[in-house]
């Protein structure tokens, strides 16, 4: 054999070795065994049960009955009906200006009105011939207008200050508590920017939080949820999501998205408050009597799930096909048996 062929063998070798080197190396993977140390090593049975992938969120107790009450006009404040903490019924009177001036604005409107009308009916009677022979002129029409609109300007006026008499009463829109009033006394000068009173609905609440976009796919309004308040530790609420924002919550460093959730909770007593904390957790996914181990005992090779099995002095590797996973165990569907045992080796 010549040096050219020989040069030429042993680089046809060198390329195969180099060519079959990952699949030696995988199938000696596949394969790999370890030393069984009791020290180091915890083995576990599998068990037959139920296995859940929880998610669980913050948040806070929030409301969408909210009513922020302000006169439309200003005015002298002359009765407060209410102080912070009293309930209020819908259509229920608070709060009232002064009407004696709103009412003589009235009565000077309508003498206003009467006063027009007087001389809208003067001008139709002063030219009724020429209408009646069709022969207004634009000069005469233009007559007829103006007392036309000044007939119109004088109803409206009056409208306007029946308005503003009807406006002078705050009108609670909703069942609720007072939680803030700006006067709470009479006698001062107010506007609308000076005098809110603000009534909530503590019947009427929910439980808020949110959820990153890479989650909220997985979620939908119905879903059932357990939640439990910080100030009631030992309480679990049944709920459920009535509320998946379509636009991310604006001011965050990551996209994330207002989640609403019911709270079926009797709130007579003021109980439950705005604000509160707690937790709500979600089951994104569940099985029951499946085959599970902990989730430390799994172990990953470029997306190929396996463990170590026990077998006399040794940890042989075993690939396995995982489902629902959580911190604490991993559902296993192909690969394992119920009497294998499991290592958890110390690292």
């Amino acid at each position: 054999m010549t040096r050219l062929s020989s040069i030429l063998v042993f680089l046809a070798l060198f390329l195969g070795v180099v060519l079959l080197l990952p699949q030696i190396q995988a199938a000696t993977t596949k394969g790999a065994t370890l030393k069984y140390d009791a020290k180091k090593t915890t083995l576990y049975t599998p068990r037959t049960e139920s296995i859940a992938d929880t998610l669980t969120l913050t948040g806070s107790i929030e409301t969408d009955q909210i009513a922020s009450l302000r006169f439309q006009n200003s005015g002298k404040l002359v009765w407060v009906g209410v102080k912070v903490g009293d309930r209020v019924k819908k259509g229920q009177a608070i709060a009232s200006l002064d009407k004696a001036e709103l009412r003589k604005n009235l009565a000077t409107q309508f003498n206003n009105y009467r006063k027009s009308l007087s001389e809208f009916n003067d001008t139709q009677d002063k030219y009724k011939p020429e209408k009646d022979a069709l022969l207004v002129t634009d000069t005469i029409q233009r007559i007829l207008d103006r007392t036309q609109y000044s007939l119109d300007n004088s109803v409206i006026n009056y409208e306007l200050t029946d308005m503003s008499i009807k406006e002078a009463t705050l009108i609670s829109p909703i069942d609720g508590v007072v939680v803030a009033l700006d006067q709470p006394f009479a006698g001062s000068n107010v506007t609308p920017a000076t005098a809110t009173f603000t009534i909530v609905n503590p019947n009427n609440l929910y439980f808020k939080s949110e959820i990153d976009q890479d989650i909220v796919t997985k979620v939908t309004i119905g879903q059932a949820a357990t939640l439990e308040l910080d100030s009631f530790p030992s309480e679990i609420v049944n709920s459920k999501i009535n509320y998946i924002a379509f636009t991310p919550v604006s001011g965050q460093t990551s996209t994330v998205y207002e989640i609403r959730f019911d709270l079926p909770l009797k709130n007579d007593k003021l109980t439950y408050r705005l604000g509160m904390d707690g937790d709500v957790d979600i089951i994104l996914s569940q099985a029951e009597n499946t085959l599970t181990i902990p989730t430390d005992a799994v172990n990953d090779d470029d997306g190929q799930r396996f463990v170590y099995i026990k077998s006399d002095k040794e940890l042989i590797r075993r690939d396995i096909k995982t489902g629902i996973e959580n911190d604490i165990t991993t559902q296993v569907i192909e690969g394992l048996a119920p009497d294998d045992q499991v290592a958890v080796t110390q690292k």
